[in-house]
């Protein structure tokens, strides 16, 4: 394998491992979006999942 082929295939590895990064904090921005919301209207609920029934 010539240096040029070397270097092509270096620059792709590197590329998708940019990719996949991107990709994985995109996620985890949605995960922490969705979890602000849920707590927001846990909050707004009025106390509901405040108690837990213990007789059930």
């Amino acid at each position: 394998m010539d240096i040029t082929a070397s270097a092509a295939a270096q620059t792709q590895a590197i590329t998708r491992s940019q990719i996949a990064v991107s990709v994985l904090k995109k996620s985890l921005d949605i995960t922490a979006q969705q979890g602000a919301d849920l707590a927001k209207m846990m909050a707004q609920a009025g106390n509901v999942g405040q108690r837990v029934d213990l007789y059930a």
